[in-house]
């Protein structure tokens, strides 16, 4: 037979009773708690897709591994390093082709407004590009022309109406770093936060834009494997051959050390923690003091439960139960209004704002902690309640 007091739970929900009791009180505190929930959700969500974002192009590369200076940090800094580099990797065991992959940030005109905004450009080669492109191994001809550019249609709306006036009259002519550039083709990717605008032209155009570059310095070397063949062996052998001045990574290796470098060399990483904390506390706030009220309130009623022999354990699962019962009712439309927000953020940002099941599933468990948490700090004075005081 179960003990008394879980029998009485069970016919008597005490903490669902509490928790409807006043509906304004009730209502406060979902508000309160959906609040912070969407806090926590906006941070998380800027967060991962500033760091989704920045992985993007990395996961495009038409490679299993890739070649890039000793000294390289980030995406948006291109250090040069000798195309002979890349060619030695060619007598490795393993390696099936290499591929240079030009990368470079140039000034865009918008040709309406005649602003000029960061972009960024990579040189790739038609007969086997550096990055999987679908637009382009569709049309592997679209760059033929020497001044003629691939423009990413996720690129930030200062760039001008390009996407728009490139499907209607079949181009658009602009000035990069004051020469002339003509789009003729689109693509998708997504932009970074190393520039405003992505494009794509051959490697011989590219020279077209960053003329006092040599062209037998790169600033990545696509590595292709024959099929089956193990990177991370390969990248060993790699290693051993060529010179300390690059090095071989792997594209995970690639995509960490790019998030990594947002994370710890810039105030982002901080600035989004801070952010999630601030969220937490501010619920945790609102839901201590919705409990809290609520004991005090109530403080006879529990003094009589204890008073005829319910202990300590009873009473305060009581309120941590009601904790639990505002996590479940605020997580809702604190999600479904974090949906809203993510669409918002992806078409006013370009980022990669997405509600993934781990993020929705990692703020239910800091909502049900930050609540678990207020509960058991508000049965303080229930902890220490002797019933002959109240009596």
């Amino acid at each position: 037979m179960a003990p008394r007091p879980l029998r009485l739970l069970q016919r008597t929900p005490l903490a669902w009773r509490q928790a409807i009791h006043r509906p304004m009180r009730l209502a406060a505190a979902i508000a309160g708690v959906s609040f912070a929930n969407v806090l926590v959700f906006f941070q998380l969500g800027l967060s991962g897709g500033l760091y989704d974002s920045q992985k993007r192009p990395i996961q495009r590369i038409n490679g299993q591994l890739v070649m890039v200076s000793g000294r390289y940090l980030y995406l948006g800094e291109p250090l040069d390093f000798p195309r002979a580099r890349l060619t030695q990797a060619l007598g490795v065991e393993g390696v099936k082709a290499v591929t240079p992959l030009y990368i470079g940030i140039t000034e865009w005109l918008n040709r309406d407004t005649r602003q000029q905004k960061q972009a960024l450009i990579f040189g790739v080669t038609p007969e086997n590009p550096g990055l999987r492109i679908p637009e382009l191994s569709a049309d592997p001809l679209a760059l033929q022309r020497s001044d003629s550019l691939l423009f990413d249609t996720r690129s930030k709306r200062n760039a001008g109406p390009v996407a728009e006036v490139v499907r209607r009259d079949g181009s658009y002519s602009t000035e990069l770093r004051g020469v002339r550039a003509v789009i003729t083709g689109l693509f998708s990717l997504g932009v970074t936060f190393a520039a405003d605008i992505n494009l794509i032209t051959s490697n011989t155009n590219f020279k077209n834009y960053f003329p006092s570059q040599s062209s037998d310095d790169i600033q990545m070397g696509v590595i292709q494997l024959e099929p089956g063949v193990d990177p991370k062996r390969v990248q060993t052998t790699l290693k051993d051959v060529l010179d300390p001045s690059v090095k071989v990574l792997t594209i995970p290796e690639l995509e960490a050390t790019e998030v990594n470098y947002w994370r710890r060399n810039t105030s982002f990483g901080l600035i989004f923690g801070l952010g999630v904390v601030v969220g937490l506390v501010v619920g945790g706030i609102i839901v201590y003091q919705i409990l809290y009220s609520d004991v005090s309130d109530h403080l006879s009623e529990y003094a009589t439960l204890k008073a005829i022999g319910y202990g300590d354990g009873f009473v305060v699962a009581i309120i941590l139960q009601e904790s639990l019962i505002l996590a479940l009712l605020a997580f809702g439309p604190s999600f479904l209004l974090s949906l809203g927000l993510y669409g918002f953020l992806a078409r006013s940002t370009s980022l990669m704002v997405v509600m993934t099941a781990q993020r929705a599933v990692l703020v239910f468990l800091f909502t049900l902690a930050m609540c678990g948490a207020s509960g058991w700090l508000a049965t303080g004075k229930l902890r220490r309640l002797d019933p002959a005081e109240i009596f």
